[in-house]
C-alpha cells in the first residue's frame, strides 16, 4: 500500500517574545530658558534607530524623545523642556535568524520627568517590546492511497476547508511634508497614527494607501490647542505567491519621526516620518485529505493523527466606556488629553485593555493642572485562540468638566489575533501485512445486525473487512447516509 501525499507552502507562527526596559537620563535646562520648579506633565515618543536580527535574538537601538511641560517661579508661566533618552535592548527570540520575518511592536508604557534642581531634570520612561516570528514551512497532506487489485484497498477521503498563512512580508514606509499651521504657538508634543484607507490585492503584491496622521498639540499663553494633519502615503508590498482573492491584514509601526515647528510669517510643521508595515496573506483552500484506509484482504495497521494546521484569525471587540474622574482641584475646562493603552488577555480568552488618560485642565483661577486616571476595560465574552495577542485602541474620546469632575467617554477597541485549531485528522502511516490475511465468511455470505450508537457505513465495513460500496448498495443507502441506532443493516461479503 502506498500513501499519496502533497505539500503546500505556508508559514508557522512561533511563540511570541516580550520584554520591558526602564531607561532614564538627565537633561540640563538651556541657558536661554528660566529656572523650573515643578513638572506639570510629560509626553514621549519612541524612535527605533536600528533593528538587528541574530541567531535566537533581536536587538534594538534608539531613543525616547521626551517633552516636559514645566512651571517657572511664577505660577502662571510655563515652558517646555525637551530631552532624548538613548536605549539599547535585546530580547531572546528562539528560532530567529538573520533573514527571518519578524513583526515587532515597541511602545512607551510610562514616562515621567522629575525636578533635580531648578536647572536639571531627570527623564524616565518604561518601554514595552513585543515580537512575533514567522517561519516558512510546508503543510504535508495525505490525499489518497494506492494499492494493487489483490490488496483491494478501501479509502475514506474528504475535502476540507483550511485557512493557510501563505505569505508574510515587511516593507518600510516614508511620509514627509511641510504642513501649514497658522499662529498656533509652540509645539508641545505630537503623536503619529498610520491609517490605512484602501488596499488592493494583485498577483504577487499588495497595494496599500492611507495617511500618516500627525496629532500636534501647541502651547500658547498658557493654553493648549490640538490640531490633526494628514500626510498621504502609498506603498506596494511584494508577497510571493499572493493572488487576487487572498485576505490581507496589515499592521503599522512607527520607527522614526522628526517633527519640528518652522517659525516665521507662515509657521509650518516639518514632518519626516519613517515606519514599517507588516503584511499577512491568508487563503482559504479546499483540499483533499485521506481520513481512513484499510484492505479487505489483509490485516492493516493504520495511524491517524490530527492535522497540524491552525488558522490565523483576527478578533475585534468594542466596549463603551463612561467614567467620572475627580481631580484634586476642581476642573473648569479640559484643555488636553493624552491616552496610553495596553491590551491584556485573561484566563478563558477574555480580552481587555488598561487605559491611562493624562489630562490637562484649568481650575477656576485659570491655573493649569494635570491629573492621571487609569481604568480597566474587559470584554464579557472570551475568544478561543492560542498565542492570542492584543492591541488596545479607542475612538470617539470626549472629556468634559462637570461640577468640578471630569466625565470621560470613549469606545474601547480591542483587536486580537491568534491561532485557532481547524479540527481534522489524516492518515499519516499505514502498513499492510501480506502474510496476514483477513478471516472473512465465504463469498455470498450475508450478515444481519443492528446499528450501534455512532456507527457509520464506513466503520461497519472496516470492522467486517467488507466493501463500503457493497454495504451501501445492499441497504439502498446514499454515500453520506446517517445511520440510526437499532437500524437493521445487511453486510454482504464477496470473498
Amino acid at each position: 500500500m502506498e500513501l499519496i501525499q502533497n505539500s503546500y507552502e505556508t508559514y508557522t507562527v512561533l511563540p511570541q517574545a516580550d520584554a520591558q526596559k526602564e531607561v532614564s537620563a538627565e537633561v540640563i535646562v538651556p541657558d536661554t530658558q528660566a529656572d523650573v520648579y515643578s513638572v506639570l506633565t510629560a509626553f514621549a515618543t519612541c524612535q527605533i534607530k536600528q533593528k538587528t536580527l541574530r541567531q535566537d535574538c533581536l536587538a534594538l537601538e534608539g531613543t525616547v524623545e521626551i517633552q516636559a511641560l514645566c512651571q517657572e517661579e511664577e505660577e502662571d508661566r510655563w515652558q517646555i523642556i525637551r530631552g532624548s533618552v538613548p536605549f539599547a535592548m535585546e530580547v531572546e527570540v528562539p528560532g530567529c535568524k538573520e533573514d527571518s520575518t519578524l513583526q515587532l511592536r515597541l511602545e512607551v508604557l510610562r514616562c515621567d520627568a522629575l525636578i533635580r534642581n531648578p536647572r536639571k531634570l531627570q527623564l524616565q520612561a518604561q518601554l514595552g517590546l513585543w515580537a512575533q516570528l514567522f517561519q516558512k514551512d510546508r503543510l504535508l497532506l495525505t490525499e489518497s492511497a494506492g494499492g494493487s487489485q489483490e490488496e483491494d484497498i478501501q479509502t475514506l477521503c474528504d475535502t476540507v476547508e483550511l485557512e493557510l498563512l501563505r505569505a508574510v512580508a515587511e516593507k518600510k514606509l516614508v511620509a514627509a511634508d511641510e504642513l501649514q499651521t497658522g499662529q498656533q504657538g509652540r509645539l508641545l508634543h505630537y503623536t503619529i497614527d498610520w491609517r490605512q484607507e484602501e488596499q488592493r490585492v494583485l498577483s504577487g503584491k499588495a497595494m496599500l494607501r492611507g495617511s500618516a496622521c500627525v496629532q500636534a498639540v501647541f502651547f500658547k499663553d498658557g493654553q493648549l490647542n490640538g490640531q490633526e494633519y494628514r500626510i498621504p502615503f502609498s506603498q506596494v508590498v511584494e508577497c510571493e505567491g499572493m493572488e487576487p482573492g487572498d485576505t490581507v491584514t496589515a499592521d503599522y509601526q512607527l520607527l522614526q519621526a522628526q517633527v519640528t515647528l518652522l517659525e516665521g510669517e507662515s509657521p509650518a510643521l516639518s514632518c519626516n516620518l519613517t515606519g514599517s508595515v507588516t503584511v499577512w496573506v491568508t487563503r482559504r483552500m479546499r483540499l483533499p485529505v485521506l481520513r481512513d484506509v484499510y484492505s479487505t484482504r489483509f490485516v492493516t495497521d493504520c495511524r491517524q493523527e490530527p492535522l497540524n494546521c491552525p488558522a490565523w484569525k483576527c478578533f475585534e471587540r468594542t466596549v463603551p466606556v463612561e467614567e467620572l474622574c475627580q481631580p484634586q482641584e476642581a476642573a473648569v475646562a479640559v484643555v488636553d488629553c493624552r491616552v496610553r493603552a495596553r491590551g491584556f488577555v485573561e484566563e478563558g480568552g477574555r480580552m481587555g485593555g488598561i487605559y491611562t488618560l493624562r489630562m490637562l485642565y484649568c481650575c477656576a483661577s485659570g491655573k493649569l493642572h494635570c491629573v492621571e486616571h487609569t481604568l480597566k476595560v474587559r470584554c464579557d465574552e472570551g475568544v478561543e485562540a492560542r498565542q492570542l495577542t492584543l492591541r488596545a485602541g479607542w475612538k470617539d474620546l470626549t472629556t468634559q468638566a462637570e461640577n468640578g469632575a471630569i466625565r470621560i467617554r470613549f469606545t474601547a477597541l480591542l483587536r486580537g489575533r491568534g491561532l485557532v485549531d481547524q479540527p481534522c485528522s489524516q492518515v499519516t502511516q499505514c502498513a499492510l501485512d501480506p502474510a496476514a490475511r483477513r478471516s472473512a465468511p465465504p463469498a455470498g455470505t450475508l450478515v444481519l445486525r443492528t446499528v450501534e450508537m455512532g456507527e457509520t457505513p464506513w466503520s461497519i465495513a472496516k470492522h467486517y473487512g467488507s466493501r463500503v460500496g457493497q454495504i451501501l448498495s445492499a441497504n439502498k443507502l446514499e454515500t453520506d447516509a446517517k445511520l440510526t441506532p437499532g437500524q437493521l443493516m445487511i453486510i454482504p461479503f464477496s470473498g
